[in-house]
């Protein structure tokens, strides 16, 4: 938070289901209960998972997960280009609309321009539409729930299917607008292995006004707007999805009941996903398990938005124009509540947040690859990392979250702004009492391995700084109005390992509790030049090669200790360094010696930062004189004591 008083001076578990039968042409199934531990049928001898997260009921009932079905004992409903035909009471044909009244089984196929198929059963009705071959394009919505208890389309075995909307009509079933190419009023299931698409020409692509479940197939959407909406909520066990969407690419949008509603859960499949708006959306809660995700939303990180004013960097956070909530977001996963990460690899480029949540983010494993035009990782109120993957090569700022806790994990981050930013306020906007020194935002790193290159801090909270464990590599700024490390109230460091490289001019240190801590200023070295800090032997203590140049280090480390004499050397090479060059152990062969600390006391401090911490006054001068390793305030020239510190 420093560069802003600158630049107005000068926050795995994958769940394994039992295997759902994928057979072929089998009996019926007719049991469409899940199996709880106290209640376990038989039907099928197909067992499904009963799970639950808080209030949200995540499991897939055995007839979710079983595309089987008899055909010798279903109806055969069949399209001509003028007619359709059906072997069954049960159906009734009429003007272009095919109308199913009854619970069965029934296979559709053959192909019609102008026709559609509604299904208007009894409350208590389950009803199965296998689609074998079906070519169906309507000048309405082409398949219409108006009522049932619950809907499955089967994809039969190696069929392929195609559902078309017109591109404009009116439609409704009682109050309820119908707009999609695929319409239910009531549950919808899709499974099987074959394939569908679908255009959604008028808005949407598939739409269930309940709860909306994918177990298997291969369904390809392009619609209008949203591509797959489940009111109530969308759960999707595996299958191949894509989905090209003008606004939302799948979505749960019930907003009246969140505390068991207007949630997604994914536990497995292959989504490609290329929208305008939001990749994936939760009304309420959002969990992903597992599964193999490419998400591109609002023309990727490119589009993203412009974070700057007329006033310069530093200042981005008050722009009233360019960084303002807009009222449609193309952030990629989304939730108005919490979101949890599980598992699963994503490819993400965003002109929005790649992950945000209006409330709290847990990831505790998968694979995160992202590149964005905003925050990679964004949580209003606490984001903790408890394992997993996380890369971004793109964003303006990497982790950002009322508090961050991060427990292991591999993170590496390229941000055009701050790394890890422990702020205030949703998506961009400080709260009020965010500048105060006893803030209680917090940025506290337990452990993994953390690399950072900032253009902005490295570090940054607007409250404290806390590390007890794993390794963190911070490459920060180049310019004084920023630091690779920034806080507002205390920096402790109990443990770990910790490599900040950065500028001068704003620079902070941290205090060690129980471990040494070194800051100073050094001869600037150009980008990409080897940093070390060895013993008096030339044993290497902990290494990093920075991609940009600095003047100014931050080291702690377990093996520093008190009274001891220690060196900086600049340039060469370190033996067993990973591709960041870190090492903790081995030697240096050639560079620079830059200088030489004797270690008076467990907290070292020469040069810094000419600003005071919480409260502090504008001091110190070119020499960088000796100053106080919590705040990074230098102990003379008070002359050049300003009246602006941080408020």
């Amino acid at each position: 938070m420093k560069k802003v008083l600158f630049t107005l001076i000068s926050a795995a578990l994958i769940i394994s289901f039992s295997a759902c039968s994928m057979s072929g042409e089998s009996s019926t199934a007719t049991n469409d209960t899940a199996v709880t531990a106290s209640n376990t049928s038989t039907d099928n001898n197909t067992e499904a998972t009963d799970l639950t997260d808080g209030n949200y009921d995540l499991s897939f009932s055995k007839r979710d997960c079983d595309p089987s079905y008899d055909e010798s004992s279903a109806v055969k409903v069949s399209f001509s280009e003028n007619s359709a035909s059906a072997s069954s009471d049960f159906v009734s044909v009429s003007g272009g609309e095919v109308t199913i009244k009854s619970e069965g089984t029934y296979i559709i196929s053959g192909t019609c321009s102008d026709d559609s198929i509604v299904i208007d059963a009894a409350d208590n009705d389950k009803i199965q539409l296998v689609f074998n071959g079906l070519n169906l394009t309507s000048s309405q919505s082409a398949v219409v729930v108006k009522n049932a208890d619950k809907v499955f389309i089967t994809l039969a075995d190696g069929s392929k299917n195609t559902i078309s909307d017109g591109s404009s009509y009116t439609e409704t079933i009682d109050d309820t607008n119908v707009d999609s190419a695929i319409f239910s009023k009531c549950d919808l299931t899709l499974n099987g292995s074959g394939t569908l698409n679908v255009n959604g020409n008028y808005k949407h692509g598939i739409v269930s006004k309940d709860d909306l479940v994918i177990t298997s197939g291969t369904v390809n959407v392009t619609s209008k707007n949203c591509g797959i909406n489940g009111k109530g909520c969308v759960k999707i066990k595996d299958g191949t999805i894509t989905v090209n969407s003008g606004t939302d690419a799948i979505r749960s949008s019930n907003t009246e009941k969140t505390d068991t509603k207007g949630f997604v859960y994914i536990s497995g499949g292959k989504f490609s996903l290329e929208t305008t708006n939001d990749g994936i959306q939760a009304a309420s809660f959002l969990r992903i398990d597992g599964g193999d995700f490419s998400v591109a939303t609002g023309g990727g990180s490119s589009n993203g938005k412009t974070h700057s004013d007329s006033m310069g960097r530093g200042m981005e956070m008050f722009s009233s124009s360019s960084d303002s909530e807009d009222s449609e977001s193309a952030k990629a996963i989304k939730s108005a509540d919490v979101i949890k990460i599980n598992g699963g690899s994503f490819t993400i480029n965003s002109s929005d947040d790649a992950f945000h949540s209006n409330n709290e983010i847990i990831i505790s494993d998968g694979t995160l690859n992202i590149k964005t035009g905003d925050d990679g990782v964004h949580a209003d109120s606490t984001l903790n990392v408890d394992g997993g993957t996380i890369n971004i090569t793109e964003s303006y700022e990497g982790l950002e979250a009322g508090d961050i806790v991060i427990n292991d994990g591999t993170i590496s981050i390229v941000s055009s702004d701050d790394g890890l930013n422990a702020a205030g306020g949703s998506d961009g906007n400080v709260e009020q009492g965010a500048f105060n020194e006893n803030s209680n935002k917090s940025l506290t790193i337990n452990g993994g391995y953390i690399t950072v290159n900032a253009s902005g801090d490295g570090l940054d909270s607007n409250g404290s700084l806390t590390i007890t464990g794993g390794v963190t590599l911070v490459s920060g700024p180049t310019d004084d109005g920023n630091g690779a490390i920034d806080y507002d109230g205390s920096a402790k460091m109990t443990g770990g390992v910790l490599v900040a490289l950065g500028s001068s001019g704003m620079a902070q240190s941290v205090t060690g509790d129980g471990q040494c801590t070194i800051m100073t200023d050094i001869d600037s070295q150009s980008g990409d030049t080897q940093f070390a800090l060895t013993d008096s032997d030339g044993n290497i203590i902990a290494s990093f090669k920075p991609s940009k140049e600095y003047s100014n280090a931050v080291i702690s480390s377990p093996s520093i200790k008190s009274g001891e004499t220690y060196k900086i050397v600049c340039g060469g090479a370190i033996s067993g360094a990973d591709s960041n060059g870190y090492a903790n152990n081995g030697t240096v062969s050639g560079g620079t010696e830059v200088t030489s600390i004797t270690m008076d006391s467990d907290n070292y401090s020469s040069g810094g930062g000419q600003m005071g911490g919480p409260g502090g006054l504008m001091g110190g001068g070119p020499g960088g004189q000796t100053g106080d390793p919590s705040n990074g305030k230098m102990e003379q020239a008070p002359d050049n004591g300003g009246p602006m510190g941080r408020q």
